[in-house]
């Protein structure tokens, strides 16, 4: 797998504001929601959710994607440091979601349901157990990111997050690629 491959090419963008951008012959590339939540608590037990079972098989069967963007996906979420996450339901495992931890800060990381399954509440019962590890783990603050007006949007608003859109810049000819959440 390489950088270079044109399904990746969604990583050849620069977000947040960069008022020369357009000076440097990048383009405006749709805009993300970067969401920010204090963790103040208290955050009740979420039933159903585990880390235990097959984690990147749920994550990858949710996103629906196979070749390279399959691969990288495998590649990032197999870090030693990703906390790994199952929502489950009649004992079956439908939705994953992923979370890692600098200092005081929890990055809400890769998060899907299994296509039958949505709509039911695995990400939001994902989300609030993301929440509760983390505080749990001396953080005082998640972040993630989603694209604006998407169901990962609306979940991250109902979980108390504020919603910050910001632009993004790509170069020239890239093309938006593959675009999760």
């Amino acid at each position: 797998m390489r950088a270079t491959d044109a399904a990746l090419s969604f990583f050849s963008i620069i977000s947040g504001v960069v008022p020369e951008a357009s000076e440097l012959g990048l383009v405006r590339a749709p805009d993300r929601l970067l969401a920010i939540r204090r963790l103040d608590g208290p955050f009740p037990e979420t039933a159903d959710v585990t880390q235990e079972g097959a984690f990147l098989d749920v994550l990858l069967a949710g996103y629906q994607v196979d070749g390279v963007v399959a691969r990288f996906i495998r590649a990032e979420h197999g870090i030693p440091s990703m906390h790994r996450f199952l929502a489950v339901a009649q004992g079956k495992a439908i939705g994953a979601a992923a979370m890692t931890i600098h200092e005081e800060v929890a990055v809400f990381g890769g998060a899907s349901t299994l296509p039958e399954f949505r709509g039911r509440g695995a990400q939001t019962r994902l989300l609030r157990h993301r929440l509760r590890v983390a505080a749990a783990s001396g953080c005082t603050w998640a972040v993630a990111t989603a694209r604006p007006d998407s169901v990962s949007a609306a979940n991250l608003g109902r979980a108390g997050f504020g919603l910050h859109r910001r632009p993004v810049w790509r170069a020239p000819g890239a093309s938006h690629g593959h675009s999760r959440a």
